[in-house]
C-alpha cells in the first residue's frame, strides 16, 4: 500500500509539474504571438505610408514640374504607347 501511494504522489507531482510548465509555455507563446502581431501591423502601416509617398513622387505633374525647372519639355511625337499582346487597349 505504501508503493501505491508513493506511486500516486509522484504521478500527481509530475502531472503538476507538467502542467505549470506547460501554462508556462503557453503564455510565453501568447507574449510572443502578440508581439509580432505588433511589429506585423507597424510594418504594414509603414508600407502604406512609403506607397503614399512613392505615388505622391510618382505622380505626372511632379514629374512634369521637376521637367520644366531642369528646361525640359514635352515632345508628343516622342510618345509611344506599349501595350501587351492581346491586350485591346479599351
Amino acid at each position: 500500500m505504501n508503493f501505491t501511494f508513493f506511486c500516486f504522489m509522484i504521478s500527481v507531482i509530475c502531472y503538476l509539474v507538467s502542467a505549470l510548465f506547460l501554462r508556462s509555455f503557453n503564455n510565453s507563446l501568447s507574449t510572443q504571438c502578440q508581439e509580432l502581431e505588433t511589429k506585423i501591423s507597424t510594418l504594414e502601416t509603414q508600407n502604406e505610408a512609403v506607397a503614399v509617398e512613392v505615388n505622391t513622387l510618382n505622380s505626372k505633374d511632379r514629374v512634369s514640374s521637376i521637367a520644366e525647372e531642369d528646361g525640359l519639355s514635352l515632345n508628343q511625337d516622342n510618345i509611344v504607347t506599349i501595350t501587351k499582346q492581346g491586350d485591346s487597349g479599351d
